[in-house]
């Protein structure tokens, strides 16, 4: 799958996940968010974000230029 339609298929079940009225439904798809944030495996750069946004240290990363962030492709919708 290629990374426009990707950003499409996620946008899609936004706005599908915005329209449910049942209580039960949002129930099941919390579980398995958190079912899935179990197995969750960053990338390096996913990584570096959230330490930031934690307001980690990334000292202990050994060369932050090694990391390529391309937020334009990684993170618009």
């Amino acid at each position: 799958m290629n990374n426009e339609q990707f950003q499409k298929d996620k946008l899609h079940l936004i706005h599908w996940i915005t329209q449910i009225q049942d209580h039960t439904l949002i129930e099941k798809i919390k579980c398995l968010m958190s079912a899935s944030n179990e197995n969750l495996h960053l990338t390096k750069e996913q990584e570096l974000l959230l330490a930031i946004e934690k307001g980690k240290e990334i000292s202990s990363q050994k060369n932050v230029d090694e990391l390529s962030i391309d937020s334009k492709t990684d993170y618009e919708l």
